[in-house]
């Protein structure tokens, strides 16, 4: 990955330098960088000054011993090439052409589901609980016509054209009611890399008719996150590509008043089917709603997980609501935990729905029952294979296999007990704005590789904003659930961050947790990628260095990720009951 950037970075210097010369000459006034006026608007644009250098020293914690100073010193080091990186990347990111972003200030999300107006705390006289379940396949036939990339990484050098299918890319969907007459709710889970909220929006226009008429009040898309599907979020086509022709594209459709497209990870063909099949599951899992039992129980799966970043937080459950209908069909089980789904690796070309797929199989032949994942705060959780003793000589793909049937038939064999659940549903959702302050992030979404809505606060796009959404879902008295859009740090969730004397910045994350937020009595689940992907979630003072080894920073907004998230399902959870 630190290879990839590192030419990434050089490719976008060298275009950059490259691209100015040609439009100082070509096209002087659209795509020039502003005159420079002031101190404030020249450091504003990108030009480094010995304060720039200098603020690299703000934040980190006097060193009191040789190993400490050992590490100021590497931290330094790392912060003045973040620092030196960023300046230039700014003055990049100044000059390069660019899509329009929507004024702050005008924006709305036309196609936002707010979810129930009242919150009840007991259940309804006429209580009961509705599940409908349905399931499709995303794939064409033409996965393998070298026109469809794999999502996970950057197609580069090579491309990631995908070059076989091992095993099916589907989408799972549930519609869920107490029957209070407060409205039905709807999770559709996608095998896939990432969802944003626009092309998420593009489902929920297409279902508009069909959710006014049947009272449903909150439509979610959400993603397992597999690093070996068919791109479904942009970011992964062929990035020679991407920057060498999305500019003169940009300019072109400016000059021309065309409306040529853009290039990215995505096909078009591909992304239209994705759409409707998922509308179909939508529709379908609505019109098979029955009334049942709900159960919940939790299966410990820590000799599974492995967490790869401090701090060494996260969940070790499999939490499984299993709904029992009473006309005796068959069961659906609902299961949240956080595994990352990159069991065949980031960079392969192969086509597969990972472990997920192996533990429906295995789920469905075993207990007879439906399946559907909903990933939970993965940050930096991945699979531990290790109880499984599969030799290394095993091919990765017969390996995720071997992982997705170890889990389904932990939770076959599970004694856990399980405690029935109150048909009780309460839901809500919030609009909110996450600031963009890394630079690789804003340079790919100014060519047009991210499909995230971004919206400005200047007339000249200095200052971006991702514009996405949470929700806060209780189920039954004692569920309190967190809809989070992206790939959530879990201490964020549950508590547990780094202090001052090992986080990045050497500062204390004065925030609470999701778990300090809710009530003591309810327990927490999170709900990740939901609705939008913005990447890694992160604590504030634990934002590292692009250079130091670590990749979450590559892909995540900034440092205010966080504190930004943490603001929002404050503010919406005070909202409901305070």
């Amino acid at each position: 990955m630190k290879k990839i950037i590192s030419v990434l970075l050089s490719a976008i210097m060298v275009f950059s330098v490259g691209f100015a010369a040609f439009s100082a000459n070509a096209f002087a006034g659209d795509t020039a960088a502003p005159a420079v006026q002031s101190v404030a608007e020249e450091k504003a644009i990108g030009t480094p000054s010995p304060a720039d250098l200098l603020s690299a020293l703000n934040g980190i914690r006097i060193p009191t011993s040789w190993p400490e100073i050992q590490n100021y010193l590497v931290k330094l080091l790392y912060k003045l090439a973040d620092t030196i990186i960023d300046v230039l990347l700014k003055a990049i990111n100044r000059h390069i052409p660019s899509v329009d972003f929507e004024d702050k200030a005008a924006y709305k999300n036309e196609q936002f589901y707010e979810g129930m107006d009242e919150f009840l705390t007991q259940p309804a006289s006429n209580a009961v609980w509705k599940l409908g379940y349905a399931s499709g396949s995303l794939q064409t036939g033409d996965e393998l016509d070298g026109k469809h990339y794999v999502g996970g990484s950057l197609s580069f050098p090579e491309s990631k054209a995908a070059t076989a299918i091992y095993d099916d890319q589907r989408v799972r969907t549930i519609a869920l009611s107490d029957n209070s007459g407060r409205g039905t709710v709807v999770f559709a889970v996608l095998d896939g890399f990432g969802i944003s909220n626009t092309q998420v929006n593009i489902i929920r226009s297409m279902l508009a008719d069909f959710a006014k008429a049947n009272n449903i009040v909150s439509i979610n898309i959400s993603v397992l996150h597999q690093h070996s599907c068919v791109d479904t979020f942009g970011m992964n086509g062929d990035l020679v590509k991407m920057v060498l022709a999305n500019p003169a594209i940009l300019i072109a459709n400016k000059k021309l008043n065309t409306d040529f497209k853009l290039l990215n990870g995505l096909n078009e063909s591909f992304m239209n089917h994705l759409y409707d099949v998922t509308v179909k599951s939508v529709k379908d899992a609505v019109a098979s709603m029955t009334e049942g039992k709900m159960y919940y129980s939790e299966t410990n799966a820590s000799q599974y997980i492995y967490d790869k970043r401090e701090p060494l937080i996260y969940d070790e459950l499999i939490h499984r609501l299993r709904f029992v209908p009473d006309n005796g069909d068959r069961e659906t089980w609902i299961c949240n935990f956080a595994i990352h789904c990159v069991g065949n690796g980031a960079a392969q070309t192969d086509v597969t729905g990972d472990y997920p797929y192996y533990m429906e199989k295995v789920i469905n032949e075993q207990a007879d029952a439906n399946f559907i994942q909903i990933q939970g705060a993965e940050l930096a959780i991945t699979a531990d294979n290790d109880p499984l003793n599969t030799p290394d000589e095993m091919p990765r793909l017969e390996r995720l296999r071997v992982y997705g049937k170890a889990l389904g038939e932990l939770l076959i064999n599970s004694d856990a007990p399980e405690t029935e659940v109150e048909p009780l549903l309460n839901v809500r959702h919030a609009v909110y704005y996450v600031p963009i302050s890394n630079q690789i992030l804003e340079f790919a979404g100014k060519l047009g590789a991210l499909t995230n809505t971004v919206v400005s606060l200047d007339e000249k796009d200095t200052q971006l904003e991702v514009a996405t959404e949470l929700g806060y879902m209780e189920i039954g008295q004692k569920l309190a659930v967190a809809i989070i859009p992206g790939e959530l740090e879990p201490a964020i969730a549950y508590g547990g961050y780094l202090d001052a004397s090992e986080a990045w910045n050497g500062k204390d994350f004065d925030y609470p947790s999701f778990c300090d937020i809710i009530p003591k009595d309810k327990e927490l689940l999170v709900f990740g990628l939901t609705n939008d992907q913005i990447g890694y979630i992160l604590e504030d003072n634990d934002y590292r260095s692009i250079l130091s080894g670590v990749n979450e920073e590559i892909v995540a907004t900034g440092d205010k990720a966080g504190s930004s998230t943490i603001e929002a399902f404050e503010s919406l959870y005070n909202s409901i009951y305070r």
